[in-house]
């Protein structure tokens, strides 16, 4: 099922994880968006007149895991794959990120790991990120079988 993101949540966490307080630069920043299952599957709804915004947040994403210093990131970037789907859903256009294995306890917010590497970038990509947005669903996923074995 699809829902709405509180925004609220979204932006206070923006601000909480990047303010640059004395006690955000000695510790690192819980992450709010982790992934349980081996494997997940996230269905991002992107308002159709938005669609490019949307994918220039993802290009710097995309850029922001392969430069982090983080090793962590590198391991993230390598099982997550995003697919554009020629259908709509609800009016809105639909991007599936597949991510196959999932780091558990790591952080996958889009606007946190921008920001981690493209800290005076993270507010206008988060404007665009939000401004695009439709909704979100995410499935957290266990291996079952294999068809090929």
């Amino acid at each position: 099922m699809l829902k709405r993101v509180g925004w609220l949540s979204v932006a206070v966490a923006v601000v909480v994880g990047f303010g640059g307080g004395a006690a955000a630069a000695q510790e690192p920043a819980k992450p709010v968006f982790t992934l349980g299952g081996d494997a997940a599957i996230i269905t991002m709804l992107i308002k159709p007149d938005k669609t490019a915004d949307f994918e220039v947040v993802l290009a710097r994403l995309k850029e922001a895991l392969q430069k982090s210093e983080n090793p962590r990131r590198r391991e993230q970037a390598a099982g997550w794959k995003v697919f554009k789907s020629s259908q709509l859903a609800q009016g809105n256009a639909v991007y599936i990120m597949r991510i196959d294995p999932v780091i558990k306890g790591e952080e996958y917010d889009i606007t946190r790991l921008i920001a981690e590497v493209f800290p005076v970038e993270v507010q206008d990509l988060f404007l665009k990120y939000k401004d695009s947005f439709a909704g979100r669903g995410v499935t957290e996923l266990a291996p079952l079988m294999s068809m090929g074995q």
